[in-house]
């Protein structure tokens, strides 16, 4: 079975309806490393997992290096502990494009492009552009970009409102909307976030049929061409299709709530609060991964929260009612490894990465699962939040890239140039790159020993 297959339907309202399918056994060759149909290698993922307003770095960085029982997670990172095996923790870099006044959106930029910006435009193409352009070939989307919380930075810059860029003014703003992310997947046309295709898919998503529902025959007819263990996974994959579809119906937020006075079900709206609230991230997990395990796209952005958010966890406790970025990171006493309440910002953001890692890992993909196939490049905007150091800038990587990453390691290069990360990713994905970034930014050659 060739691996474009779709299972497609119609609604009563006339629009078109295509579900993607996981990567099934009847797809791939018999060792499970390559396609049946073309007979080419299995292509591995990309995602640019992004976080706003730095860590503790002090709190942060592993005490040991080393693979394996020789090297431990940090206080920060404790929440990834059952992800040790497929982590890949970088310390001792540097971004060396930061620029006094302007940290944050010169932060964000260097660790995505590996260059300083231009005014309020970036210079040159993000890590994940570089990656697309090697693997999203055929994808029906070059690049996927999505995020928990709109939470403000405050100022115009591009660099600041995505860390997606074809390149100089040319963005790709993530989606917050968990409803129009799950229309732009699943309801057969490709509206851009925004405009005024985006709206129309919102209002077809409120008929009352199921998009399942709209392609069960098309679905009776490939489950007989199936094995047993095939079958198995499509069954589950539809299923958890319908679970994010009754999920979005019933979650709060986005439209006018329930039940008499509006028979149609309520659209989920995107975080109002400002506060990346624990159900848009877990909506946002489901779709990824989805997504991905479709290969509705290879290469996809999650941005958690914005560089410089002002984004307020009052759900954590009520001594976080405070703008994370003003009043806690910059203001709250003490050092890099001694401020409680940005602990707490990083601790909850972390468990958040921990559900997306979880999600991948759960979700079979070829012979293994999704967290085996990808790389996920886990970065801020910032190291220390309180005054912007650019030295131990937080780099992780997860996953194992389709065996092309180790994992369970934990590498330290004191001083070294921020942008050789971004090299190190472009080249484990396939990239025939030499170089990457600008002026301080540039750099020639990978960080040494990452690269299976």
């Amino acid at each position: 079975m060739n691996r474009r297959t779709v299972l497609r339907g119609m609604l009563a309202t006339g629009a078109a309806v295509t579900i993607p399918l996981p990567l099934l056994e009847i797809m791939l060759n018999q060792s499970g490393t390559a396609l049946a149909q073309p007979n080419t290698p299995v292509s591995p993922l990309y995602v640019t997992w992004f976080f706003g307003n730095g860590t503790l770095p002090g709190r942060w960085k592993p005490a040991r290096t080393g693979s394996g029982s020789a090297w431990e997670l940090s206080p920060q990172l404790q929440p990834l502990a059952e992800h040790k095996s497929h982590l890949t923790v970088i310390s001792g870099l540097e971004n060396k494009v930061v620029v006094s006044g302007s940290e944050h959106p010169t932060g964000s930029a260097g660790a995505t492009t590996g260059a300083a910006n231009n005014g309020n435009a970036v210079r040159a193409a993000s890590i994940d552009q570089v990656v697309a352009d090697v693997i999203s070939a055929g994808a029906p989307y070059r690049s996927l970009e999505v995020g928990v919380t709109p939470a403000t930075p405050g100022g115009p810059p591009d660099s600041l409102h995505t860390v997606s860029h074809k390149g100089p003014n040319s963005r790709n703003n993530p989606e917050f909307d968990p409803r129009a992310v799950f229309n732009r997947l699943f309801m057969g046309g490709t509206p851009a976030p925004n405009d005024d295709g985006a709206d129309q898919a919102a209002k077809l998503a409120n008929v009352r049929k199921s998009v399942l529902d709209s392609v069960l025959q098309d679905g009776a007819s490939l489950q007989q061409r199936l094995g047993a263990a095939d079958r198995q996974r499509v069954e589950q994959h539809l299923e958890s299709i319908r679970a994010i579809e009754r999920r979005l119906e019933t979650t709060p937020g986005g439209g006018t709530p329930p039940a008499c006075s509006n028979p149609t079900a309520p659209t989920a709206g995107k975080d109002s609060q400002s506060e990346a609230p624990p159900s848009v991230n877990t909506a946002m997990v489901e779709l990824s991964a989805l997504a991905l395990a479709c290969e509705r796209t290879r290469v996809l952005s999650f941005m958690f929260s914005l560089p410089a958010a002002h984004v307020y966890y009052r759900h954590l406790a009520q001594d976080m009612n405070d703008d994370f970025h003003d009043t806690i990171c910059h203001g709250d006493a003490g050092d890099q490894s001694s401020q409680p309440r940005v602990e707490k910002g990083v601790i909850y953001t972390m468990r958040c990465l921990n559900e997306f890692l979880t999600k991948l890992k759960s979700t079979p993909h070829g012979s293994s699962n999704l967290l085996d196939n990808t790389l996920v490049y886990v970065t801020s905007d910032t190291a220390w939040g309180k005054v912007h150091t650019k030295t131990e800038w937080p780099v992780l990587l997860a996953g194992k890239a389709g065996g092309r990453l180790r994992g369970d390691e934990h590498h330290n290069y004191p001083g070294d140039n921020l942008s050789k990360a971004l090299l190190t990713v472009a080249q484990i994905m396939g990239s025939k790159a030499t170089e990457i970034g600008l002026d301080a930014g540039r750099v020639t050659s990978p960080l040494a020993g990452i690269q299976v």
